[in-house]
């Protein structure tokens, strides 16, 4: 999967209304309601698409960036 089309499947999984792109270098944290449902998406698109489990807690702890997500499953 390409990276633009990465970002363009994380903006259908978060689902947040004024969320229309993603800034690959902005952490998801500091996206504009950002919340446990939007996190919840990241880690379904996530386990779907690269059969990756992503850590809700750990996207929030270390600031995690759609970039650096995108570089951690799509080794």
């Amino acid at each position: 999967m390409s990276f633009d089309d990465f970002l363009d499947g994380l903006v259908t999984a978060i689902d947040l209304p004024d969320i229309t792109s993603l800034d690959p270098d902005l952490s998801f944290c500091q996206i504009p309601d950002f919340d446990s449902l939007a996190t919840l998406g990241v880690m379904t698109f996530c386990e779907i698409e690269f059969d990756h489990q992503v850590n809700g807690e750990k996207l929030w702890e270390d600031q995690v960036t759609p970039k650096q997500l995108y570089d951690m499953v799509s080794k």
